[in-house]
């Protein structure tokens, strides 16, 4: 059975604000990132598959995964994974 995957407020705040962001600019690029996101988060294995450690901060018990121009930062706490932060990558 599949994990359970949560929103922390901050990071529930911060998809909104890149949502808006992105779709000021190109309404089917939100769209993609929307579909993405769900995709992750409908299947919290999925999203730890998905995911990996911190290249910057190996030692941090928090992961990310990419989705287009953005990194979801997660951790797993028993059967939940939450997803702390999303923020935009310097990439794009």
């Amino acid at each position: 059975m599949s994990v359970e995957v949560r929103f922390t407020d901050a990071a529930r705040w911060q998809l909104r604000a890149a949502l808006v962001a992105v779709d000021r600019r190109d309404a089917a690029a939100a769209r993609d990132l929307l579909e993405g996101v769900s995709r992750l988060v409908r299947d919290g294995d999925l999203l730890e598959k998905a995911g990996g450690p911190l290249a910057e901060f190996p030692a941090v018990s928090c992961h990310e995964a990419r989705v287009g121009g953005y990194r979801l930062f997660f951790r797993r706490e028993g059967e939940i994974v939450w997803i702390a932060g999303v923020w935009k990558t310097s990439a794009s």
